[in-house]
């Protein structure tokens, strides 16, 4: 028998794939942002095999659920929605019972932090229910 992924450990690597492939820091972004990016880069690009392997997702499906995270995004700037984005990574992260995801959660959250502050927090608890069902 095969169990399925938990609709929670689907919204981990959902958000991983929304982190990973679409979040990039650029040398016009503050000394403080492109630290904490290169940080989570280098946990994302160590740990993302194994954590997408906890819960195989179609492609299609995985492109389908960020164009609409995107789409589900609160107006602002760029940075702004990043930091959203993080934030809502970081509450699915830290509900994770693996170790890596937490250190995901931390980590995402230090950039979130450097993005925009605490501002996203409330953003991203919307964003996180407008995403529910993956």
């Amino acid at each position: 028998m095969i169990l399925a992924p938990s609709p929670a450990a689907i919204e981990r690597v959902l958000w991983l794939a929304a982190v990973d492939r679409c979040l990039v820091s650029t040398a016009a972004d503050p000394t403080e942002v492109r630290r904490a990016y290169a940080a989570l880069r280098r946990l994302i690009d160590r740990a993302a095999p194994s954590l997408y392997a906890q819960s195989p997702i179609d492609p299609a499906r995985e492109s389908r659920w960020i164009v609409a995270a995107r789409a589900a995004l609160p107006p602002g700037t760029p940075a702004e929605r990043a930091a959203v984005i993080l934030w809502a990574a970081c509450g699915a992260w830290t509900d994770a019972p693996s170790g890596r995801w937490g250190e995901l959660a931390d980590l995402a959250g230090d950039l979130a932090d450097a993005l925009d502050g605490v501002e996203g927090c409330a953003r991203a608890m919307a964003l996180r229910e407008a995403m529910e069902g993956g």
